[in-house]
């Protein structure tokens, strides 16, 4: 388990949680939680994790089924933001559009009226 994996290096290495924590820009408490299992880093933090233990992410992760299924979640809920981005993407350009052509028809409309005064 990862929790476990955390736990021990950082004891073998004599570090404080403090310590751990100000150097991956995190509380330590969240450090604490990590270590308890009670939740996990995300996917950059967990890459600083790997980097500051030198451990590798493969051997991080190998058989922690809660944070593969996290991981999975995190990745659904990435890909339903990205979706959701590319919709109000889409509504901007349509309203920029709108505006636009109202603008366009508005000034068309004052330039005629100016004329045939």
């Amino acid at each position: 388990m990862l929790s476990e994996i955390l736990k021990q290096k950082r004891k073998e290495l004599g570090l404080t949680q403090q310590y751990v924590a100000d150097h991956l820009n995190v509380t330590r408490q969240t450090v604490s939680n990590w270590e308890i299992e009670k939740s996990y880093p995300d996917i950059p933090t967990l890459i600083m994790v790997s980097e500051f233990y030198q451990l590798s992410l493969d051997y991080m992760l190998k058989r922690d089924v809660n944070l593969m299924e996290k991981i999975e979640k995190d990745t659904n809920e990435l890909k339903k933001y990205q979706k959701t981005k590319e919709i109000l993407k889409m509504i901007c350009y349509g309203l920029l559009i709108v505006a636009f052509f109202y603008l366009a028809g508005y000034a068309i409309g004052k330039g005629w009226a100016h004329y045939t005064l």
